[in-house]
């Protein structure tokens, strides 16, 4: 993340108490960055603080800056266990028929 000043970061932690706009956050790089849950959640975690998000959550800063950096991959088990943890959202997995127009 760019180098921020203190203002705007307390600011942006400020908005990140509160659930409704962390959830809306991190749904919103997902649907409409098209990001991956495991990169969406990376960007919401540098947006919110990893200080934060280890409180949140119950982890270490350590385990949250390594997944933040790529140097550790989450399984899909322990992401939606975090998810639902910090951000009250439900993590599933879907599979469905690719929309075709009518004359297919």
């Amino acid at each position: 993340m760019a180098n921020r000043n203190k203002s705007y970061n307390e600011v942006l932690a400020q908005k990140f108490k509160k659930p409704k706009y962390a959830r809306g956050y991190l749904l919103n790089i997902i649907e409409r960055e098209k990001l991956s849950v495991d990169e969406a959640l990376r960007e919401t975690i540098k947006a919110m603080g990893l200080k934060y998000f280890a409180d949140k959550s119950g982890l270490s800063i350590q385990a949250v800056s390594d997944f933040v950096s790529g140097r550790q991959k989450w399984s899909m088990d322990k992401l939606s266990n975090h998810i639902e943890d910090v951000f009250k959202l439900k993590v599933r997995l879907s599979v469905e028929l690719p929309r075709t127009s009518k004359s297919a």
